[in-house]
């Protein structure tokens, strides 16, 4: 199988939570037992400057943090590379020049899923620098697929849960906030929810929602062995 490089540490239990993931997924999905039966993986947590609540507000600090950090992945034998953090992918076309092996995206994984699955409406929840840079948006306009997005108010709040999952606090009030932004988005007619912030599936899962949730983390991880066992 292909070595994994995994570049993390925005924030780090997000990043912890995809390696249970990937484990979680080779259980179920393809009945891992043995050790080898698990795909080779190199984590690399880089905690960045550059960052406030809101989001990115350095751009050129991340950025010459995430290259270093992409190529400390590659020069330690990574077949190719993923990023645990949504936000980051802003930087995805500048990321790939700078490395020789190919790095997998959260964005354009997530958007495959939802085309595959006929999706044409969603709800999306992200944080702040995310909706700023439309990061989701104009990937999911090219498959038509229409994006709602929360109002300025429920940012707020969104913005203010990503914090305090960051800081270890899950509460079930959080919890209840983000259950209140789906609903009123889906009043509007969306046909799925998109979780794209690497901390809301630490918070809100399909199990507390009739609603289809698209966890991007998840859909990484399954994307990530997919691409291991290629």
């Amino acid at each position: 199988m292909k070595t994994i490089g995994v570049l993390g540490g925005m924030g780090p239990e997000a990043s912890a939570t995809f390696y249970n993931m990937i484990i979680n997924i080779c259980h179920k999905k393809y009945n891992a037992q043995q050790d080898t039966d698990y795909p080779p993986m190199i984590i690399y947590s880089l905690p960045l400057e550059g960052f406030d609540e809101t989001g990115i507000v350095d751009q050129e600090k991340v950025l010459r943090q995430l290259i270093k950090g992409i190529k400390v992945l590659e020069s330690s034998g990574s077949d190719f590379i993923v990023i645990a953090c949504n936000t980051v992918h802003c930087f995805i076309d500048e990321l790939r020049k700078n490395v020789k092996i190919p790095i997998l995206s959260i964005i354009e994984e997530t958007s495959n899923k939802l085309k595959l699955d006929k999706i044409n409406s969603v709800g999306l929840l992200a944080s702040e620098t995310t909706f700023q840079l439309d990061i989701y948006g104009e990937i999911l306009n090219k498959n038509h697929i229409k994006v709602i997005n929360p109002s300025k108010e429920e940012q707020k709040s969104i913005t203010k849960v990503i914090l305090n999952v960051m800081g270890g606090k899950n509460s079930i009030s959080d919890r209840k906030t983000l259950l209140g932004i789906i609903n009123n988005i889906d009043k509007k007619g969306i046909k799925a929810v998109i979780l794209g912030c690497t901390e809301l599936p630490l918070i809100i899962s399909q199990k507390d929602l009739k609603l289809k949730i698209y966890d991007t983390l998840n859909i990484l991880a399954e994307s990530s062995i997919e691409k291991s066992k290629s």
